[in-house]
């Protein structure tokens, strides 16, 4: 009997390796983000009915993304990302002599994310200078708002105690008093983020942003709405970090090749659906709003 059931297994195991390596694989992002909902909105508007022509692959993140797909040992090829990761891991290439990024293109620009620095409204800290001194979790080293968080800093001359913490640790620690603020980057509303004030001890507040030693001078200007949370008293100005889909050019067959320009193409052919019934961030995507020069496209 035993044996039965672990040809079974076995069996099952094949068939499901088998469908996975027939599709393209996107290396997204954790399930209630936006990465993972651009994903399946790709593979609904593209797919028909069940049929969905890519493997939308939850991630702990923007980090973990680029390692992946830029470890020769990995299989994974395509990835969305931030562009500032994009950048600040060219940097690192050149500082410490490595090519990481050498094969790295741009599919396709996708939304703004938008850079959260979240506290409580009893905290009175209502701008980026007030958070000098103070203790900040900026996500763990497997997310891109880490890296948004880390330059934010540097650049800033900014000094805050910096902790490694997730977003859901950040939430619970805030409300312990363990932490003063934390960032999080990404496109507002954020679900989990959306709390109802009702159900709060200290309601939420934003920390507004603004450019100052030039820190956000490769960001977008940006606004969080009143409207994108229950909470929320007012706009709340802040930057944006554009979002990307790449791709590892190196480790392409020719059959990707075919793939991703059929994905690239699909996604232009069938932009009008995104904005329809996708994520509300389709409308606001500018698929010409990438500079080659910065940062080489896929073609």
């Amino acid at each position: 009997m035993k044996t039965k059931i672990s040809l079974l297994v076995l069996l099952f195991s094949v068939f499901l390796f088998s469908d996975i390596i027939g599709q393209m694989v996107i290396l997204s992002g954790p399930e209630d983000a936006s990465y993972y909902r651009f994903v399946e909105d790709i593979n609904n508007v593209l797919g028909s009915g069940s049929d969905k022509p890519y493997i939308n692959k939850k991630t702990q993140g923007a980090m973990y993304n680029f390692n992946q797909i830029t470890d020769p040992k990995t299989p994974y090829k395509v990835a969305m990302l931030q562009s500032d990761l994009l950048f600040y891991m060219q940097a690192s290439d050149m500082r410490n002599n490595t090519n990481k990024t050498k094969d790295i293109k741009v599919i396709i620009p996708l939304a703004n994310e938008e850079i959260h620095v979240v506290t409580k409204k009893s905290s009175n800290l209502n701008k980026l200078q007030d958070l000098d001194s103070t203790t900040v979790a900026i996500g763990n080293k497997n997310q891109g708002t880490y890296v948004t968080s880390s330059i934010m800093k540097d650049r800033s001359n900014m000094y805050w105690i910096s902790r490694n913490i997730h977003f859901d640790q950040a939430l619970k620690d805030l409300y312990l008093d363990e932490i003063d603020a934390f960032i999080i980057v990404g496109s507002a509303p954020i679900s989990k983020l959306n709390l109802d004030p009702r159900a709060m001890t200290d309601e939420l507040a934003l920390v507004e942003l603004e450019d100052f030693n030039d820190w956000a001078k490769y960001y977008d200007n940006d606004t969080i709405f009143k409207k994108d949370y229950k909470w929320l008293e007012k706009d709340v100005p802040t930057f944006g970090v554009k979002t990307v889909l790449i791709v590892n050019e190196a480790k392409l067959t020719d059959a990707d090749r075919t793939e991703i320009t059929k994905l690239a193409n699909g996604i232009k052919s069938k932009f009008d659906i995104l904005k329809e019934q996708g994520h509300p961030k389709w409308k606001e995507i500018d698929l010409s709003d990438w500079d080659n020069s910065d940062w080489p496209m896929y073609k």
